[in-house]
């Protein structure tokens, strides 16, 4: 009797919650849609699904110190305004407000690029590797993105999908050196994919100014034509508001790749094997896994990913490619991966969190007075907090296998002194 009663308020609150979003209360029905599927889960409702209570499961541990991490952020950002001058209940306010309410379409548009970038990163720290070059593969991707949309041909129906494989393969195919220095020098991919990221930022003038910029626009050669209508995102004018009508499924396709991604990881050999590698490298190797291989595939990986943000930029929002694009993604997609603690389902959480904080700190610094730099100080706190759990960690492993390599020693030498008397008696 109390299972379709549940049900039924489930389905009720469910409707509830996709009126309020059709509605453009975006985050209220999202929050809302979001609270049902966790009590569904925690009910029972989805017991037969094993998947489903692992994914919340893992997502809602790796949660606990990045939410920890914010909320202590957020005070001590409120400690900096007071003796700044400035009054923290109105500039948070102000922040929540833009970025949640007001705005709450440019934080989903910021998110979303952010989303991929930090997939890269995050995949590449399951391999035990730091795709830090994240920002020229987003480069990449953009330019790739820009070059199909312009100048091949493709049947309006196949041109998303082939732009958006493209635009990600030439991601990877920037990563192929990076990666096969790793597998066979031990070249640090840190120098390597930053170095790159250098070269793939001035790659994109040149790129422009090769293929001819748009005569039509005042910053021409610095911006190509604008990119033919099938090949542009869909957008969700149906039900918007005018005023956010540059929303693109961008967003969905970015939470469809995590998803992916997730599954990629932890339900096939190939990310046991990455997560493997990433865990401990001779103890995989002693498992008969090959380390470069994997190394090599997921830096690949890594970079078909971050690319992806370089296609949701073209096809999505700016519909032409700019000189400068909208620079800082790749790196900025580094912090959201530490502060998702390289989880992928996490990480579309803690990018719509970025994508809030930006788009509020722009409303509160013009609304306020208050500085952006605190959105700035908030965020470096965030990720102070979060990277010093991970160097607590290493400390800790260090400490651990440092006992473990004084108990080996002591118990080898124990041995040996008592063969040495049994031999003399």
């Amino acid at each position: 009797m109390m299972a379709p009663v549940l049900l039924a308020l489930i389905v009720i609150l469910g409707a509830a919650g996709t009126v309020l979003y059709l509605a453009s209360y975006f985050w209220g029905g999202l929050l809302l849609i979001a609270a049902i599927v966790l009590h569904v889960w925690r009910v029972g409702l989805l017991k037969g699904s094993g998947a489903v209570r692992e994914l919340v499961r893992r997502s809602l541990r790796s949660a606990a110190v990045p939410v920890f991490g914010i909320v202590m952020a957020i005070l001590l950002g409120g400690v900096v305004m007071i003796f700044s001058g400035y009054n923290p209940f109105v500039a948070y306010g102000a922040l929540f407000y833009g970025g949640l309410a007001r705005n709450w379409h440019i934080s989903v548009l910021n998110a979303a690029p952010l989303i991929f970038t930090a997939l890269s990163v995050a995949f590449a720290f399951k391999a035990g590797l730091f795709n830090i070059g994240a920002e020229g593969q987003y480069y990449l991707g953009a330019m790739a993105a820009a070059a199909l949309s312009l100048y091949m041909p493709i049947p309006g129906f196949l041109a998303i999908p082939v732009i958006f494989l493209a635009a990600g393969l030439a991601g990877a195919a920037w990563n192929i050196v990076p990666a096969y220095l790793k597998m066979k020098t031990g070249a640090h991919e840190v120098i390597t994919t930053m170095m790159l990221a250098h070269v793939a930022r001035y790659l994109s003038p040149i790129f422009i100014r090769a293929f001819g910029g748009d005569p039509s626009t005042s910053t021409h050669p610095y911006v190509t034509t604008r990119i033919p209508e099938h090949t542009m995102l869909l957008r969700f004018r149906a039900f918007l508001p005018e005023a956010n009508a540059r929303l693109h499924t961008g967003i969905i396709l970015a939470i469809l790749v995590a998803l992916a991604v997730y599954y990629l990881l932890y339900r096939t050999s190939m990310g046991f094997e990455i997560r493997a590698v990433g865990e401990n490298r001779d103890a995989a190797r002693a498992q008969g896994i090959s380390v470069g291989r994997n190394i090599f595939r997921a830096l690949l990986i890594a970079g078909f990913l971050a690319a992806l943000a370089g296609f949701n930029q073209v096809n999505g929002l700016d519909h032409r490619l700019f000189e400068n694009l909208q620079a800082g993604y790749g790196w900025n997609g580094i912090s959201v991966a530490l502060l998702a603690g390289g989880n992928p389902v996490a990480v579309i959480f803690t990018g719509l969190l970025w994508g809030t904080l930006d788009a509020g700190g722009q409303y509160m610094s013009r609304t306020t007075q208050t500085p952006g730099a605190i959105v700035e100080i908030v965020k470096g706190i965030i990720l102070f907090l979060i990277v010093a759990r991970y160097i607590y960690t290493a400390f800790s492993n260090w400490r651990k296998r440092r006992r473990s390599r004084a108990v080996n020693v002591a118990t080898a030498a124990a041995d040996a002194a008592g063969g040495a008397v049994r031999g003399e008696g």
